[in-house]
């Protein structure tokens, strides 16, 4: 059975698209972990000591990772490698 094109173009467009809302919501996820782990009264400090400025990057570099990681895996999955 053929598909027809057009379907199938926007059948690719919804799952690319499917794909980005969960690449976002995994990014607010992130963000709200680090915010919650590195200021634990929800507001940062008027002067941030070093513990606070290691747990930010440290949590940043993670969440870069973590981004880097979710490309990659859905460039593959969008070349049918995976």
């Amino acid at each position: 059975m053929d598909v027809d094109p057009s379907l199938a173009r926007f059948l690719q467009q919804l799952q690319a698209e499917t794909q980005r809302q969960k690449f976002t919501e995994q990014v607010h996820t992130l963000t709200g972990r680090c915010w919650d782990i590195c200021f634990a009264d929800y507001r940062p400090p008027s002067k941030m000591d070093g513990k606070t400025q290691n747990c930010i990057q440290n949590c940043v570099n993670r969440m870069i990772d973590a981004s880097n990681f979710m490309v990659e895996h859905l460039q593959k999955m969008n070349s049918g490698s995976v």
